[in-house]
């Protein structure tokens, strides 16, 4: 048996805003069973930067996240804007606005699909190397952003955190494979 994508027989727009949309698809599978409502949530395509400095430090931020009610130590990032598809350019982009910092370089160190099964966007993982605090931050009106940093190899060390966020952890994989690959760029103790 091999598995094939459902047929969409209509689709209901529930709700769109600047953000976001929430779609219901009336789908048939394969074998003829119809789906009558599957929820689609729909949405831009994300970066998440991993931004490190000469020293060897992350930068961070910290933030409060609304949805679950949790102050947030995490990687910059965010949505491209209508046209935007340099992802390397949104990555340096929000890290500039969120942080402050500027990187010398960006390297894409991987592409994912946040969740699959609900979401029908991409999220791209960038490593921002040589960063320096040489810009002001220039954050959106709902965002309040403090900025550190820390060890990388403390940052690393993810579980120890009070909030996890789970596509902050693909970020680390993503990091670290690419360091294994290229020891060279691995940020100094």
């Amino acid at each position: 048996m091999t598995i094939k994508p459902w047929k969409v027989l209509s689709s209901r727009q529930i709700m769109k805003d600047r953000f976001m949309g929430l779609r219901a698809d009336r789908c048939e599978r394969e074998d003829g069973h119809i789906v009558e409502a599957y929820n689609v949530i729909e949405l831009t395509e994300w970066v998440t930067v991993i931004p490190v400095t000469d020293a060897g430090n992350i930068v961070l931020v910290r933030e409060y996240r609304h949805a679950s009610r949790v102050i947030l130590t995490g990687l910059p990032g965010g949505v491209s804007d209508a046209g935007e598809t340099d992802w390397a350019a949104v990555g340096a982009r929000e890290l500039r606005e969120e942080t402050g910092y500027v990187p010398r370089e960006m390297v894409w160190v991987g592409t994912c699909h946040p969740n699959p099964a609900t979401q029908n966007n991409k999220l791209h993982y960038y490593l921002a190397l040589g960063c320096t605090p040489d810009a002001q931050q220039d954050l959106d009106p709902n965002e309040d952003i403090e900025v550190l940093e820390m060890p990388y190899s403390e940052f690393l060390d993810y579980g120890h955190l009070e909030v996890q966020h789970a596509l902050h952890a693909a970020g680390l994989f993503y990091a670290e494979r690419h360091f294994l690959k290229h020891p060279e760029l691995r940020p100094k103790e």
